[in-house]
């Protein structure tokens, strides 16, 4: 019978949580005193725990931090008795299968639908049925060797424009202009992008205005924008080459001139 372990307090603990009671999916939860590590008689408490959490389940989802999940499979070597599975994005484990939802969860749990949008990137030799049986999301089969390539395009696509995004936002302060007068703009971005991904661009790139981009260049020269800036104008040459010769062989400028 089907049935699963969560195990970890961290928010993908709680998320994963809180989709298995909307899918009406039966599950415990246990998470270790953060103290154990340093007195026996709460090591002994932490694994009495986890033992009657496991009792009836047939899968355990290790939803700790990476650096964590070698110690527990050490420290509990009856884990494996069970269908072990982590959501590592950028590594594996001997014995545990990778699973690795990619999405961006916050403190606020999501409703149903949200979760069932989740794609799941699963290690080459699993089967996601057999793995996360009762899910009905979609999945999709990843190399070992590639995941930690994966994983720094996902912190890059996710966690950078919110860096990128934050940073706009302080400088639009320090102008006397509102931040959040940027989210009608980054909103229907984000919307473009979903619905035409390879004709969402507009801006001096797209329409290959070489002056308005030197004059962005110069405006950021003491700013560590600039650099940014030029990396993603590095970025947008190199991976549209047939783009500009289509566009009469356009140079970017590498610097601002001065």
């Amino acid at each position: 019978m089907m049935n699963y372990a969560i195990l970890g307090g961290g928010r993908l603990a709680r998320h994963m949580s809180h989709y298995l009671s909307l899918l009406g999916i039966a599950h415990s939860n246990w998470s270790r005193d953060p103290h154990s590590l340093l007195n026996t008689h709460r090591q002994k408490n932490a694994k009495s725990r986890l033992e009657a959490t496991l009792e009836d389940a047939s899968h355990a989802l290790l939803l700790v931090s990476d650096g964590a999940i070698m110690d527990l499979l050490k420290r509990y070597p009856f884990l494996h008795e069970k269908v072990l599975v982590h959501c590592s994005g950028s590594q594996s484990f001997p014995g545990v299968a990778g699973a690795h939802p990619l999405m961006t969860f916050s403190a606020s749990l999501y409703p149903l639908e949200q979760y069932r949008r989740i794609p799941f990137m699963v290690d080459s030799g699993y089967q996601f049925a057999e793995i996360l049986p009762g899910l009905p999301n979609s999945h999709f089969p990843i190399g070992v060797e590639d995941k930690p390539r994966y994983h720094a395009l996902c912190v890059m696509a996710g966690n950078f424009t919110q860096i990128l995004w934050k940073a706009a936002g302080e400088r639009f302060n320090k102008m006397g202009l509102p931040a959040s007068s940027l989210l009608p703009y980054l909103e229907q971005v984000s919307a473009n992008f979903a619905d035409h991904p390879d004709s969402a661009l507009t801006g001096p790139l797209s329409r290959g205005d070489h002056g308005t981009v030197e004059r962005n260049l110069k405006s950021l020269e003491s700013d560590p924008l600039h650099a940014v800036y030029q990396s993603f104008l590095d970025l947008y040459r190199s991976d549209a080459p047939s783009r500009e010769s289509n566009s009469q062989q356009a140079k970017w400028p590498r610097e601002a001139t001065s």
